[in-house]
């Protein structure tokens, strides 16, 4: 069944009850502008809320995913998953409170650590990730909460997405991640969806 995308909506694509911190967010004084949401939805699907891991810190990562998981890693950009489209199915109404989210956000601190997998190797290999101050997770319930369900899953970059490769096993075997624990300021976020090839940003949105 089809979600149902019944949502009242301004004139600018907007539920009404995030219109006026999207139009503060996209003021003239910002200098930013703004897309509507039916042009950042047309002809893509699956829609996240996303985390882009920076230059300087994303290189031996993406030098393992590289290596390991070229497909996914040729498909975007090594990242931390906000929401799902499993959890928020209505990507008009992920893209409104993301916009409010980040408008009121302020950067905040993740720490990569050690790489580990879901229940066996063969579902995904990924590096934990720490959330230092809990803003993540409270950024997730802004986010998810009704008429959205979130997931439990913890903050994670995946290095090998069984999707794409089937050498989880024979990485924990034999591959090397070397974790420095590095820690890092969120300062964005990025709607990303598919497009049928790979993982498009159609939107970056600075916090705070």
């Amino acid at each position: 069944m089809a979600p149902n995308h019944s949502i009242e909506r301004t004139n600018n694509g907007v539920p009404p009850l995030f219109a006026a911190h999207v139009e503060r967010w996209a003021a003239p004084e910002t200098g930013r502008t703004m897309r509507t949401i039916e042009q950042l939805l047309m002809n893509y699907r699956n829609h996240h809320a996303t985390i882009l891991i920076p230059p300087g810190i994303t290189e031996p990562i993406e030098a393992v995913r590289q290596e390991w998981d070229p497909v996914m890693a040729a498909q975007i950009r090594a990242h931390i998953t906000l929401a799902y489209p499993q959890e928020a199915p209505l990507a008009d109404l992920l893209v409104a409170r993301l916009r409010a989210a980040s408008y009121h956000t302020p950067p905040f601190r993740l720490r990569l650590g050690a790489h580990a997998y879901f229940e066996r190797p063969e579902d995904g290999v990924y590096i934990e990730v720490e959330d230092i101050d809990g803003d993540y997770r409270r950024l997730r319930q802004h986010l998810l909460c009704p008429p959205f369900q979130p997931i439990a899953f913890p903050p994670h970059v995946t290095l090998i997405h069984p999707r794409t490769s089937a050498r989880g096993r024979d990485f924990c075997d034999h591959g090397r991640y070397q974790p420095d624990h590095q820690e890092f300021t969120v300062a964005e976020v990025a709607i990303t969806a598919f497009d049928g090839m790979s993982w498009v940003v159609l939107e970056r949105l600075a916090l705070g």
